[in-house]
């Protein structure tokens, strides 16, 4: 699955190329412009330094306070929010240090220049290294040149620089140096600067469904090669994390599932501790509605419930499973990653299917799978219980051992298509009811999982205790519920500890 990292793998190129370098990063206020900022600089290995225009310090450090810890990691934070402007240093320059101008004209054009740019760019000049790696951002762009490219007064004829000419400037005295140097600029339009920097990133926000988005597109890095221009990301806990795409699904890797911290009565463990945290933990007697966009891979629901699957076997629960078409027991079988016996798995999982096709072959879990509109005289569900799959699930839930009940609506069309059954309205109206008694009453929680335009849909969102809503975009896939509500989420990789992550979405 996706990966969060602090930044792209791109920027992170972009850094390692060698100086000089310059980059612009642009957007709207609020869209992570500094956020991402600050992750460049945690992640440079030269010397950092900060120049921030807009905010001051003491409200910098407010904002981010994992910057406060530790020396603020080595970054130089360099004030310039009352700064005085061009116009008055450009008078006590011509008024009091003439001597300073060198009989060589390039060493004038050289020093005039350096003396034109803004006081708080000439203190970073004079804290790195030429000879050395460093990275200097400038936060932002926009409100450094409109504080310090003020109109003189006090009747002195000044030919000030223009902004095109300290851009200019600046970026011929960086080319002396190692340095790689990030604009930040709020103003949308383009200008020079697009056309003269290396890099060009922009940040974006937009409300999706209620809830807040934010994405990075880089549109230009020389040197780098962009696999992947379009990073969504979140500002969780003052940091910047961008997600990349999902892996090929031969490559994912999901960890074992969360064993449960407490038992809470009522509730069933969903087998992750990050779904538990986000959405809360599955009421017994009720049921949850996962509503999944029509681009996103069949696998990625069945990675999400597996965990919950094998937390109830684990606890000795049984579990009724009705499959879409593409999924085979097998499946199932392999996304639990060892989470629980392969004996268990086949005494207290039962399949319910179609009845089989003329080319279909042996399952390895045959003794798992139920036909439908077949005789189950021949299945024995477990030691106690031959009268059916009703019977199956409730007579093995206990409150200390819940039951699971999931059913895909392709699936369950599919089945009573191969039966001769249409789903009518009438049938699918009748749907919710029947899966509400299926569970009333019984410490079992059953799982609908569906997407538009099944006709089955609709009627199963007004008895769902939890609506999830599952979607992909550009390879991502957001996760967020609607009953409660919730923030988006984005599901990433899991790990040695835990099936898979929800990186909250803020």
């Amino acid at each position: 699955m996706g990966a969060s990292l602090p930044i792209p793998r791109e920027l992170r190129d972009f850094l390692n190329l060698p100086g000089p370098q310059s980059m612009l990063l642009r957007g709207p206020p609020g869209s992570g412009k500094t956020s991402l900022s600050l992750a460049l600089l945690q992640s440079f290995s030269g010397t950092r330094c900060y120049v921030t225009n807009r905010v001051p310090e003491d409200d910098v450090l407010m904002a981010f306070p994992w910057l406060g810890d530790n020396g603020s990691h080595g970054i130089q934070m360099l004030d310039n929010t009352k700064s005085e402007g061009v116009a008055q240093a450009a008078r006590a320059l011509l008024r009091g240090s003439p001597n300073l101008v060198s009989d060589d004209p390039s060493e004038t054009r050289e020093l005039t220049e350096f003396l034109w740019l803004p006081e708080p760019l000439q203190r970073a000049w004079g804290q790195i290294d030429p000879k050395k790696p460093s990275l200097i951002v400038i936060d932002s762009w926009d409100a450094l040149v409109e504080s310090y490219l003020g109109r003189p007064d006090g009747g002195i004829d000044v030919n000030l620089p223009t902004r095109e000419d300290i851009e200019r400037s600046l970026l011929r005295r960086m080319g002396h140096a190692r340095t790689h140097l990030l604009f930040v600029l709020e103003r949308e339009e383009q200008s020079q600067l697009d056309y003269l920097v290396n890099g060009v990133g922009v940040t974006s926000r937009e409300v999706v469904e209620g809830r807040l988005e934010r994405w990075l597109t880089i549109y230009k890095l020389r040197g780098v090669r962009i696999e992947n221009p379009l990073y969504p990301f979140s500002l969780e806990s003052a940091h910047f994390e961008c997600i990349v795409p999902l892996r090929p699904y031969a490559q994912l890797r999901g960890g074992p599932f969360n064993p449960e911290p407490d038992r809470l009565p009522g509730r069933l463990w969903p087998g992750s501790a990050a779904f538990a945290e986000s959405f809360g933990r599955l009421p017994l007697g009720k049921s949850t509605l996962v509503e999944v966009e029509k681009e996103v891979p069949n696998h990625i629901p069945l990675l999400l419930l597996a965990p919950t699957l094998a937390s109830t076997v684990a606890r000795n629960g049984r579990v009724i499973f009705v499959p879409d078409a593409s999924t085979r027991p097998d499946d199932v079988w392999e996304a639990l990653h060892g989470s629980v016996e392969r004996d268990r798995f086949l005494s207290h999982v039962r399949f319910l299917l179609p009845p089989a096709g003329p080319n279909e072959g042996t399952s390895e879990f045959e003794p798992t799978i139920v036909r439908l509109g077949q005789p189950t005289e021949g299945i024995v569900p477990g030691p106690k219980d031959d009268i059916g799959m009703d019977q199956f699930l409730r007579s093995g839930s206990t409150v200390e051992s819940p039951g699971l009940f999931v059913v895909f609506l392709q699936g369950l069309v599919a089945a009573a298509t191969s039966l001769g059954m249409a789903i009518t309205p009438e049938v699918a109206q009748r749907l919710p009811g029947q899966i509400q008694a299926a569970v009333r009453g019984s410490p079992i929680h059953a799982i609908a999982v569906g997407s538009s335009p099944s006709p089955l849909l609709d009627p199963l969102r007004s008895t769902a205790a939890l609506r999830l809503h599952i979607r992909q975009v550009q390879g991502r896939v957001f996760l967020h519920a609607s009953d409660p509500w919730t923030p988006s989420f984005v599901l990433t990789e899991g790990t040695d500890t835990s099936p898979y992550g929800l990186l909250r979405i803020v």
